[in-house]
């Protein structure tokens, strides 16, 4: 059995950096493992791709110079008791093992706005076009790996990245809280945001997608659902991460609101492309979501609800000067826009204008 550092206090417990083996395989050895699935990505922690176009083609170059690159983390998996095969699960370098896979497919070519040798052999070509000098250059270029035995547990290796990871800007706290939690509540929230109908709100960029915005956002949905307005600090998203991660009994009602909320939305709300594209905006989406649990709640009538939006937002847009009610929600999208202040004032405010105005 394992034992690693804990709680150090004078008593030696054997360290687990010692018991992680280094080898120096090829980018050709890795390539090949990857396309076979014996090396994998481990989405229980790992985070989704968010490397752009410049960062790929800088990793290329500096194989291509020759230069190091930073190590990369594996964890061995049990071998198969019949056959003997063993894969390997990839704790910290998905994105590099991606970007290679990917350039020897021609996903992409080595633009030179990227280059800081702009007058190479390579400049401005895919992998098809390459010599094949460079090619095999780009093969045979070693890469430090570190293999973490099969006998560390799960939690040892989530551990390990969030520690490996943790000082690098690159990540972002819902990404290293994806990497922390793997149980039911942050399954559901990426479930609710590769939902079509959120998509199609288009709430999100691209690269808000890639460092998952949508995920913190739908998040906020359930937390809102189970813990009512809250502010959404990294403190209060990792309670109740930490409270619902082993056992969610109001997952399926949950996902079944905010599924109801969605269509409502297109069928009910949106009642022109004026008010869909004011309340896709996340500081207003978010809004409308709590005003629509609230009205159910309430059993309120919402009938006049599309006409009242409509009116909401030609006042909000063409003469904000006109109405109080208007002015205070509008303090309330204005700045620190996920403090419970803020939400309250933007929450309070709208219901205001559907059930009085």
């Amino acid at each position: 059995m394992l034992t690693v550092f804990g709680n150090f206090k004078g008593t030696y417990k054997m360290s687990l950096n010692s018991i992680i083996q280094p080898s120096r395989p090829t980018v050709s050895q890795i390539v090949e493992q990857f396309r076979k699935k014996d090396m994998f990505v481990d989405n229980s922690f790992q985070r989704r791709l968010v490397w752009t176009e410049r960062q790929k083609v800088r990793l290329i170059e500096t194989i291509l110079m020759g230069y190091p690159m930073p190590e990369i983390y594996v964890w061995q998996q049990p071998a198969d008791a019949d056959t003997g095969k063993q894969q390997l699960s990839i704790v910290d370098g998905q994105q590099r093992i991606t970007a290679m896979t990917q350039f020897v497919t021609n996903e992409w070519k080595l633009s030179k706005a990227y280059l800081d040798n702009e007058a190479a052999e390579y400049v401005d070509r895919p992998w098809k076009d390459l010599p094949d000098a460079i090619k095999q250059q780009f093969w045979d270029y070693v890469i430090n790996v570190r293999t973490i035995p099969s006998n560390v547990d799960a939690e040892q290796i989530k551990a390990i990245f969030k520690r490996l990871n943790e000082t690098d800007k690159s990540l972002n706290p819902q990404e290293l809280r994806n990497a922390e939690f793997n149980g039911t509540f942050i399954k559901l929230a990426e479930t609710i945001a590769d939902l079509p109908q959120f998509g199609e709100l288009r709430a999100f960029t691209d690269h808000q997608i890639r460092r998952m915005a949508d995920v913190q956002f739908t998040s906020g949905m359930l937390m809102f659902l189970r813990r009512g307005l809250l502010e959404e600090t990294i403190t209060t998203i990792n309670e109740t991460y930490d409270l619902y991660n082993d056992q969610y009994e109001e997952a399926e009602q949950d996902l079944a609101a905010v599924q109801e909320f969605l269509d409502d939305c297109y069928n009910i709300y949106f009642c022109n492309g004026r008010v869909r594209s004011f309340f896709s905006k996340q500081v207003h989406l978010f809004t409308l979501f709590c005003v629509d649990q609230s009205l159910k709640a309430k059993g309120a009538n919402r009938d006049p609800v599309p006409a009242k939006l409509n009116s909401f937002v030609e006042t909000y847009e063409d003469n904000p000067n006109t109405s109080e009610i208007i002015e205070k929600y509008r303090e309330g999208a204005s700045s620190r826009t996920r403090s419970r202040a803020s939400r309250a004032l933007r929450l309070n405010n709208l219901m205001k204008w559907i059930v009085e105005t």
